[in-house]
This record gives C-alpha cells, sequence and structure tokens, in this order.
C-alpha cells in the first residue's frame, strides 16, 4: 500500500463521494459529501495523494488539490475498472480509486493548468460550431431537395442559391415555407459568425501561450495546428 495517506475522490456536480485511506491500507472513512465540504477537507487536510479518475472536472478539482500541497493521480475511467470489487456503487468506485492509485505501472493524467484547459475548451467548441455549420447546411440543401430545388456542395454554392430561393421572386420554394428557411439561413450565417470569433479567440490565446510559441517553431504548425498538439 502507498506510504502516505490517499484521499480517493469520486467525482460528481452535487455529491462527491470522498474515501480516505491512512498509509496501512486502513479506511478511516468512505462518505458523500458536498464539493464545499470537500474543499474544507483538502484544505484542512496534510499533503497526501489525491487520487481520482480523469473524467468531467478532473482538471478544476486536480488544480483546488494542488492549490493545498497535495499530490494528484488521475486515472482513465478504463484502468480504474478493473479494481473495482462488487456492484458499481459510488463507494466502491472511491474505494477503486483510491487501490488503483497505489498499482505499480498505472499511468496518470497530467494536469492542465488554467490556460491549457481554456485553449481546450476554446478548441473544442471551434470544432462543434464547424460540425454545426456542415451539419445546418446539409439539413438547409435537404430540404431544398424536397422541393426539387438542387443546391450543389460548396459554401459559396449554398449561400447564392439559398439567397434566391428564399427571394419574394422565387417560385422555387412555397411562399408559405420561405419564413422558415429565412430563420435556417439566419440561424447559418449566425453560426458561421460564432466560428469565426472563436477561431480568432483561439489563434490569440494560442499566441500568448508559450508551450504553443514553441510548437509553432516547427515547421508547418499553425495556431491551430499549435492548440491541437498542446496536452
Amino acid at each position: 500500500m502507498s506510504k502516505t495517506t490517499i484521499i480517493s475522490l469520486d467525482l460528481a456536480k452535487k455529491v462527491i463521494q470522498v474515501c480516505k485511506v491512512n498509509p496501512y491500507g486502513e479506511l478511516l472513512f468512505n462518505k458523500a459529501m458536498s464539493p464545499q465540504k470537500t474543499k474544507d477537507l483538502l484544505a484542512n487536510s496534510p499533503p497526501c495523494v489525491v487520487a481520482m479518475e480523469g473524467c468531467a472536472s478532473f482538471h478544476y478539482w486536480a488544480r483546488v488539490a494542488q492549490s493545498f500541497g497535495h499530490e494528484v493521480k488521475g486515472m482513465a475511467p478504463k484502468k480504474v475498472k478493473p479494481y473495482i470489487s462488487n456492484q458499481k456503487t459510488d463507494a466502491n468506485d472511491a474505494i477503486g480509486i483510491a487501490i488503483a492509485s497505489t498499482q505499480l505501472g498505472m499511468t496518470f493524467c497530467q494536469v492542465k493548468d488554467l490556460s491549457q484547459q481554456n485553449i481546450q475548451t476554446i478548441q473544442i467548441n471551434r470544432k462543434w460550431f464547424d460540425r454545426t455549420i456542415t451539419s445546418l447546411g446539409n439539413h438547409i440543401r435537404a430540404l431544398c431537395f424536397e422541393y426539387g430545388a438542387i443546391i450543389t456542395l460548396g459554401k459559396k454554392s449554398l449561400r447564392q442559391a439559398i439567397i434566391h430561393f428564399i427571394s419574394p421572386e422565387s417560385t422555387d420554394l412555397p411562399e408559405q415555407i420561405k419564413p422558415l428557411f429565412m430563420i435556417l439561413w439566419q440561424q447559418y450565417q449566425t453560426t458561421e459568425e460564432h466560428y469565426k470569433a472563436v477561431t480568432l479567440q483561439l489563434k490569440q490565446w494560442v499566441t500568448q501561450s508559450e508551450p504553443c510559441k514553441r510548437l509553432m517553431k516547427l515547421e508547418g504548425v499553425s495556431h491551430i495546428g499549435a492548440a491541437g498538439l498542446l496536452r
């Protein structure tokens, strides 16, 4: 067993299962706590190992634990699963996390600092906007095709066609349905604007990141590529 106290956290939104094991492998307690009480426990505990699964909110709680001098050990859920005995409950999960953190050869997640997490969050949402633009464009094309109005591939073709279809003089679409296509087209344009704004924001963050600056010195690595390579 570990030569230090282990506090394992089974993370959740409203209630966190907290398991504390002493250096001799004895279970001191295993109970559900509110996020605030969990913070208080970490703040008032001597430096120890804080073990968690690398799931939602891991990086936040890892930084909280590190701010109080604790060593954080984050693990992929699939790495923890073999050490969870009996049926799956929050209490059993917390014990399994504590056990897994002591195993030889266990691999641990790198804790992202706030700057790294900000870049990752912007990058994820940039991709989401990009997928949404494609999905919405395909949706508009499919609806037009149902009325025999064909739009070829490409954003330029979509823009030219839909502006024509929703115009008062066009008879390609029924007048009753044109207001709907106007809404869809406005949503498409708004999403494009958001995508461009987020892309600009990502470039600004990358420019301020020292690790990203070093990555951009590599041949062929741009702002977007550096953000993707940053871990």
